[in-house]
């Protein structure tokens, strides 16, 4: 078996039911992206009334730390803060975009899917890390107008941050032994 060559599925049936999974993740990735894609224009260029997406997206306690009130200076700071979460998203959106590309084509053990599938995992790792320190610099990004001394620099780590964390380590984990299993197929069926 060339690992180059897509791997075949073994049964058709098989094949059509990857191939309706493979949309529905690439429709809800591309979904995802435009979405992601919007947010940091949205947090910049919201009105001034308009508290939302950051009561969601910052928590509620953030937006109180802005003594001024949220004034468009503070709106473009967390617009900017959201840059590398987001990026980080896009990154493993676009990585499950391939490996369903791949998948939608019966290619399963090919090295385009595993090495999508192990960059996922990393993707969501840098993520994982992303997240945190977006809440924490947009403590700041809110508080940075307040009088000196009424400042800010909030450090939220939840369960959430670590269970994201561990879920990545594991789609790092299957990436390589996906890779691994699939290496040594490849020895036997050459032996054989």
């Amino acid at each position: 078996m060339d690992m180059d060559t897509p791997s075949p599925l073994p049964r058709p049936e098989l094949a059509r039911r990857l191939r309706g999974l493979a949309r529905a993740v690439r429709a809800l990735a591309l979904l995802g992206a435009l979405g992601l894609v919007a947010l940091p224009p949205w947090i910049a260029l919201g009105s001034g009334s308009s508290l939302e997406p950051m009561q969601g997206l910052f928590g509620g306690h953030l937006l109180d730390m802005a003594q001024g009130g949220i004034t468009p200076a503070v709106r473009w700071r967390l617009a900017l803060v959201t840059v590398l979460p987001v990026a980080a998203a896009l990154s493993a959106l676009w990585q499950l975009w391939t490996l369903f590309g791949a998948y939608r084509h019966g290619d399963v053990f090919g090295p385009l899917p595993l090495a999508s599938l192990r960059r996922f995992g990393w993707a969501m790792t840098v993520l994982a890390a992303a997240q945190p320190l977006s809440t924490t610099l947009a403590s700041v990004a809110a508080s940075w107008d307040n009088p000196p001394g009424q400042r800010l620099v909030a450090v939220m780590l939840g369960s959430n941050d670590y269970a994201l964390l561990m879920s990545a380590l594991v789609f790092v984990a299957l990436g390589r032994v996906m890779t691994e299993a699939a290496r040594q197929a490849q020895e036997i069926e050459a032996f054989v």
